[in-house]
């Protein structure tokens, strides 16, 4: 058994990425994986970097290499999304198309888009890739209780501020699980979705809101707008550049807590499939931090590495799909975008964010809890949990770490949460819940 699964591991590499998915959908073979792992508990650094290299991404393993970060292997464990879902992927297996305009699928209702094995033979696999990205299971609601930033220089490794938001979401289309399904009408805005952020305690930016829609139609301009209290208005989101980091931070708007930019701004590739350590793990045998939340039996993620820039969590084998997205716009400042994305799942957990001439911009890394392992809250809702959330920006020499608490299908969240009217009033309909 275990010669098979080091033949196949060898495989793997000789081709460096193989060709297809697993046959089954969501299914993982937790044997396999367990057999092609290193040992769960095994710290990697820099002395033993050789021998894990290759289950690691090149340019997160210099952090390694140089002392700057280790990670720690935890053992494979399956992230299956929530049974409606699996059954929506079934029930409308190959009835989605991309369709002659860009910006928005055909026939598309619920579950995975496109569902099965992808080939790298086939031209739209990497657009296929890109909407599984944009349509994966992350439940119907969600609510971010709190939400720690904490701005972080590289060279002095000292905190330089930090923030606190909180922050809502609602699915309007495609929806799996809370009434009514699939969709919630009416939807003036022509919204799949919508997310709204507020400061609570951010310095300058206490009390600044910003409300995005995400576009059935990726091909409109983006729809959102942003309130600032030193102003006492209400600003378009088209103010507003897609390359501006959000508040001061290291993060882009595009980029945050997962990838929003307009999928019809990219030329996709899919560069096949491999096998990759991601930062993917049970909270409840996490060594967590110091800092407890208020309302909750939740304690939050520790950061740690060089400068305090690198979640504190275990990293698991996965099987991985690698998506690459090069700017449509010859003169975009993010120029291409390389996505480690979760086969079983298809979230984005690690990424690299490129400017011109090529150079390395920004590395994303999104960690995820599996629910189980979380607050009560999230038992069983099928959908990986948002925990610790990290952009570096090598070209600063500076780090954005996030610390969250996310309770997926949250009952309190409501269409009405996202009305832009309530922008003015800076408050919105939820601020004293």
């Amino acid at each position: 058994m275990r010669l098979r699964a080091v033949l196949l591991w060898a495989a793997l590499l000789g081709a460096a990425h193989s060709e297809t998915l697993p046959a089954a959908d969501f299914a993982l073979d937790l044997e396999e994986l367990k057999e092609l792992s290193p040992r769960p508990g095994t710290v990697i650094g820099a002395a033993n970097l050789a021998r894990y290299a290759e289950f690691l991404d090149r340019d997160f393993s210099t952090f390694i290499d140089r002392g700057w970060a280790t990670v720690t292997v935890g053992e494979p464990l399956s992230f299956e999304p929530h049974p409606a879902y699996i059954s929506a992927t079934a029930r409308h297996r190959g009835q989605v198309t991309l369709g002659a305009q860009p910006g928005a699928l055909m026939g598309y209702v619920q579950g995975r888009p496109f569902a099965g094995e992808l080939a790298r033979s086939d031209a739209q696999a990497g657009r296929k890739a890109a909407w599984n990205m944009r349509y994966a299971y992350l439940g119907d609601s969600g609510k971010l209780a709190e939400m720690f930033w904490q701005m972080r220089a590289w060279k002095s490794q000292a905190v330089d501020a930090e923030m606190q938001f909180e922050a809502r979401s609602i699915r309007f289309r495609y929806r799996h699980v809370l009434t009514p399904m699939p969709a919630i009408e009416p939807n003036p805005q022509d919204a799949w979705a919508a997310f709204y952020l507020r400061g609570v305690d951010a310095g300058s930016y206490t009390g600044t809101e910003a409300l995005i829609f995400g576009n059935r139609d990726e091909s409109q301009p983006l729809n959102g707008w942003v309130y600032l209290p030193p102003l006492a208005r209400t600003q378009s989101l088209a103010a507003f550049a897609a390359t501006d980091s959000m508040f001061g931070s290291d993060l882009l708007p595009t980029d945050f807590l997962s990838y929003s930019g307009r999928l019809v701004d990219m030329q996709w590739q899919y560069l096949g499939t491999t096998y990759m350590l991601l930062p993917m793990y049970r909270h409840d045998l996490l060594e967590p931090s110091t800092r407890k939340a208020r309302k909750f039996d939740y304690w939050h993620v520790a950061f740690g590495g060089h400068a305090g820039c690198f979640p504190k969590v275990s990293w698991q084998l996965r099987p991985t799909i690698v998506l690459a997205g090069t700017a449509s716009d010859a003169a975009a400042v993010v120029t291409r975008r390389v996505f480690y994305l979760d086969a079983q799942t298809y979230l984005p957990l690690l990424w690299k964010i490129y400017t011109t001439d090529d150079v390395l911009w920004k590395l994303v890394i999104n960690a995820q809890a599996h629910p189980n392992s979380h607050i009560a809250e999230n038992k069983d809702s099928g959908a990986p949990i948002a925990t610790a959330f990290a952009t570096i920006d090598l070209v600063a020499e500076h780090c954005t770490t996030l610390q969250l608490l996310t309770v997926v299908n949250a009952a309190d969240v409501t269409p009405a949460d996202f009305d832009s009217n309530n922008l003015q009033h800076g408050g919105g309909s939820f601020r004293h819940r």
